[in-house]
């Protein structure tokens, strides 16, 4: 199973990384069809324990056809 990595940059310039497979990638392209996008977007795929508020999220890798995955989620 593909893999996609997760970058969240926050307003202090710290940054967190992690891991997450095709399902995140799945919920993700789920809410944007519902319409949800920014804060919210990012409030529902993320939770909320990073400490300071993050600036942007971006998501990387590929998917499962192979596809570059370059996803840039501003946090407003």
């Amino acid at each position: 199973m593909s893999k996609i990595t997760v970058s969240i940059f926050l307003v202090d310039g710290g940054l967190q990384e992690y891991e997450e497979n095709m399902d995140f990638l799945h919920t993700l392209r789920s809410l944007q069809s519902r319409g949800i996008s920014g804060k919210q977007l990012v409030n529902e795929l993320i939770s909320d324990d990073w400490g300071a508020l993050p600036r942007r999220v971006e998501i990387s890798g590929e998917d499962a056809q192979g596809s570059r995955l370059d996803i840039r989620i501003p946090y407003s």
